[in-house]
């Protein structure tokens, strides 16, 4: 039982650190595509996002790190500005570490008042729905234990979301992208040093991963939106992957694929996320 506890701590930590998002006048042009996530969409430097919401010095951070239009910071390599350089679609990532599906409602408003979300917009990407299970969704009123009023909840928030979004960009696509895989099934593993060898403990991945990835697809479905499955595409490719493989990070990882935040995406993932996320363009 305190295995299991420690885990959810440390999975539910690793969604809950603070993030931030950056934008461009040319990102704004008609065609292009807004995404909206969590912290595994920033995917930021984990000791500059440590820095930033810290009472240190905000000059540890470099100025010229990649930040949003509210400050949150994000990686260089994550995927939406991967998803651009392979699909040549001008990409606004308005992503920010520890956003819920109800918090994102503020981020969309903030877009459509700066002009990045408009009319001649092609797709809206909402990468949101863990953190709904975690300490934000549970300061929000989210009660994690009652798995269908997580779902009605979701949806509910994707019905908002997607009344906003409609109602300046009418012929946009609105695209839902699930988790990719974390645990193994039964382990979460946080410790990656020796080469090939994960060390992990057990947890019951597979339950919860499979909770959020159905409120994710079932939130889609009911508001006519599409839903992009990457638990299914990131499967054998978790935390307990052999190194070469491995799509997310871990806590304690000196042999993963390079990456900036624990428990996230490696840049190895965030370009298969990439990839798969902007099929859903075409």
């Amino acid at each position: 039982m305190f295995l299991r506890r420690m885990a959810a701590v440390a999975l539910a930590s690793a969604l809950a650190l603070p993030a931030v998002v950056g934008v461009t006048p040319a990102q704004a042009q008609p065609g292009n595509a807004v995404v909206f996530g969590d912290s595994y969409t920033a995917v930021p430097d984990q000791f500059y996002n440590h820095y930033r919401s810290s009472s240190l010095s905000s000059g540890l951070v470099p100025a010229d790190y990649p930040r949003a239009s509210g400050g949150c910071l994000q990686s260089p390599n994550n995927w939406p500005r991967k998803m651009q350089q392979q699909t040549g679609v001008p990409v606004v990532d308005r992503s920010c570490t520890a956003e819920t599906s109800l918090s994102m409602l503020g981020k969309i408003d903030a877009a459509i008042r700066d002009g990045h979300l408009h009319g001649g917009t092609r797709a809206v990407y909402l990468a949101i729905g863990a953190n709904d299970w975690g300490p934000f969704g549970r300061n929000e009123g989210a009660n994690s234990s009652d798995v269908p009023s997580m779902t009605e909840r979701f949806s509910h928030n994707l019905s908002r979301a997607g009344a906003k979004i409609r109602a300046v960009a009418p012929g946009a696509r609105i695209i839902v992208t699930g988790m990719p895989e974390i645990t193994n099934g039964t382990g979460l593993c946080l410790i990656q040093v020796i080469p090939n060898l994960p060390l992990g403990i057990p947890v019951p991945g597979h339950q919860v991963e499979n909770n959020i990835r159905e409120m994710q697809r079932v939130g889609a479905e009911r508001n006519g939106m599409i839903f992009v499955d990457n638990y299914a595409l990131t499967r054998g490719h978790n935390t307990c992957a052999p190194d070469a493989s491995r799509y997310v990070a871990g806590s304690i990882d000196v042999t993963s694929p390079a990456y900036t935040m624990s428990l996230h995406p490696t840049d190895l993932g965030n370009e298969v996320l990439a990839r798969n996320n902007g099929a859903a363009l075409r």
